[in-house]
């Protein structure tokens, strides 16, 4: 009689403080349960679980912070940070790791980013040598591994060669420069070997592979965006009365009838985004339209935390405000929506403007074909200044990103003061 298979047990470690991580750990595991159904899967937070409630929450609140208020200092400040996180919580870091190793016997790691991996490096040797196992760690470049991704590469570049045989590296195939081989990337940016790095389809949620390679039809979508509770339902409905597009409110949404000929954008400013650059965005284009009497049909998903700095309160009160507000605007505001409806959007979507994230980049490519923008908090005219001080308004990481997506992806970056002046074609 055969044996019956050993049931596996992967430990996946994100971190909060933005979303891209946690999106990044969902779609990871998915993969692993659809490959094995059989798989148990265990999700740590650096952040939370790891770092102890004082230190990780701080690290959270003054990282989603710095988003809210487009500090791009700040951003990079905590950036730079690393490694001295990585040495004053090694200890903390160490014996959380080893603990969770050994608590559900684990085969395999996974880490969506390179936060305190000499240390969980270090517990993953130990757990090997207390349990007979050959556990490796594998890092998720969910950044894309750009050539300023240096929160990546910095930590792995300083890694012990005993460390790095028990490392892995999860990445899509790198822009190089003019006459680099991979080979020579991956030693420069990681002092790691080819044999060490696996190019391997980048962990993208479920709802987007779903609508990967359709055809966008010439015909009415329907767009559900849920609401948490009365009051946050109430605000959206609101906004969206001072547009003419049909919509109908539920218990718990708002449905949206998007026709073939509406002019659909999306703005998403990273999950804790800046209110005054989406207001901003906003108030322009109704000033645009009432002025030269755009007939065109235009409606805006703009994404707005709503959790105790609620973004969507702050946007109600202003767009009540503004006077004789075009009626061919509908303001479809939404918080957090499950990614069955954000993939929903960027398919539907003509125009999107969001951060220059990697979990956003790949998940436009995947089922988007409209125009990319790509926001920064630099304030100068984009015709009138160049792309490098463009690019100093994102952190350095992101700003990888940001380059990676106007090479790959045609997109360009923007900001409120030059909003109009770079899209206005598109609204005529």
């Amino acid at each position: 009689m055969e044996k019956p298979q050993k049931k596996m047990n992967y430990l996946i470690i994100t971190a909060s403080g933005g979303a891209g991580n946690l999106h990044g750990a969902k779609a990871q595991k998915q993969i692993l349960e659809k490959n094995d159904p059989n798989a148990n899967v265990i999700t740590k937070d650096f952040m939370l679980d790891w770092l102890g409630v004082l230190m990780g929450n701080f690290g959270v609140y003054a990282w989603n912070r710095a988003q809210k208020k487009g500090n791009v200092k700040l951003q990079k400040f905590l950036g730079n940070g690393i490694r001295i996180l990585n040495i004053l919580f090694w200890p903390r870091i160490f014996f959380s790791a080893y603990q969770d190793l050994l608590k559900h016997d684990i085969d395999f790691v996974f880490h969506m980013q390179a936060l305190g991996a000499p240390a969980i490096l270090k517990a993953i040797r130990l757990y090997n040598r207390v349990k007979k196992k050959n556990v490796e760690l594998k890092i998720i470049f969910t950044d894309l591994p750009a050539c300023k991704s240096t929160h990546y590469f910095n930590p792995i570049k300083r890694l012990s060669k005993k460390d790095k045989k028990y490392l892995l590296i999860s990445s899509i195939k790198p822009p190089l420069k003019k006459d680099q081989t991979e080979e020579e990337f991956w030693n420069e940016n990681c002092r790691i070997s080819m044999d060490r790095v696996c190019y391997d389809p980048y962990p993208v949620r479920e709802s987007f592979y779903k609508l990967e390679n359709k055809k966008r039809e010439n015909i009415d979508y329907k767009i559900n965006i849920n609401f948490s509770n009365d009051l946050e339902g109430k605000l959206i409905e609101e906004m969206s009365k001072k547009g003419n597009s049909h919509f109908i409110k539920n218990e718990s949404s708002i449905e949206y009838t998007i026709k073939p000929k509406d002019f659909l954008i999306t703005i998403i400013l990273g999950s804790k985004p800046c209110f005054k650059a989406i207001y901003k965005y906003i108030y322009d284009l109704t000033q645009f339209m009432k002025k030269n009497l755009i007939k065109k049909n235009i409606i805006i998903f703009p994404y707005c935390s709503a959790t105790k700095d609620p973004v969507i309160k702050k946007l109600h009160k202003m767009i009540m405000k503004i006077d004789e507000f075009p009626g061919n605007l509908t303001i479809a505001a939404m918080s957090f929506q499950k990614e069955d409806v954000i993939a929903a959007i960027y398919f539907r979507s003509d125009l999107t403007i969001t951060k220059s994230a990697g979990q956003t980049a790949m998940e436009l490519t995947k089922v988007s074909k409209a125009k990319f923008f790509v926001h920064t908090e630099c304030n100068l005219k984009v015709s009138e200044t160049s792309n490098e001080k463009l690019l100093k308004g994102i952190p350095v990481w992101e700003a990888g990103i940001a380059t990676f997506m106007q090479e790959k992806m045609k997109a360009q970056l923007i900001n409120p003061k030059s909003f109009i002046d770079v899209c206005k074609e598109y609204f005529v």
